[in-house]
């Protein structure tokens, strides 16, 4: 099956529906990729819970999505509250080669058992390096972008950079270009600390 399901959840304001936005922009309009998105709010849209999904066919072939919705188990789940992170099971991500990752904001979530009984998650203190370096949590968008960008390999780094300059203020370029940067490196780690492991 091509389908890739995203799932990003967090808090309104913590830019769960721009990541969403951006990937679907990096894989259909630069990509050639069919993709789709949704997205929810709670009762507040900044502070209240908030969810966004991605779903992208792989195959160039295909020209539409039939469904959606991301379904369970997912290739890629990014989580940015504790909230959220209470509800993450081992079995919501798939277990192939190349997907099942898990994304997790550590400077914002505390506590997150599952992450012991997944292989591919990856912890990260975004809104931390968001605002110590860059002194602005928007930031963190770009730093997650970075990572998913090198963990998902859907679209070219092209695609993604094309997106930032499209997406965000054209004063704050290069700090955002910065960012995704980091976000690269942090997956880059990622990768070879798991070609360790299977070592």
């Amino acid at each position: 099956m091509s389908r890739y399901e995203v799932r990003i959840v967090g808090y309104g304001g913590q830019g769960v529906i721009t990541l969403s936005k951006m990937i679907i922009n990096a894989s259909s309009l630069y990509g050639n990729l069919a993709a789709t998105q949704t997205e929810a709010y709670g009762s507040s849209a900044r502070g209240g819970k908030c969810w966004a999904e991605v779903v992208i066919d792989l195959d160039k072939s295909v020209k539409s999505i039939d469904y959606p919705k991301a379904m369970q188990p997912y290739d890629f789940l990014v989580v940015l509250s504790e909230e959220a992170a209470k509800n993450v099971k081992p079995e919501h991500l798939k277990k192939d080669e190349n997907t099942g990752y898990l994304i997790w904001d550590t400077s914002t979530i505390k506590t997150f058992r599952a992450t012991k009984r997944i292989d591919k998650a990856i912890g990260i203190p975004i809104q931390k390096i968001a605002v110590e370096i860059f002194n602005k949590m928007v930031f963190g968008n770009s730093i997650l972008f970075g990572v998913f960008t090198t963990l998902s390999r859907i679209f070219s780094e092209q695609s993604a950079i094309e997106t930032i300059k499209k997406f965000v203020p054209s004063e704050t370029i290069n700090q955002n270009l910065e960012a995704f940067e980091l976000g690269k490196q942090e997956a880059e780690k990622f990768i070879s600390k798991l070609k360790e492991e299977k070592a």
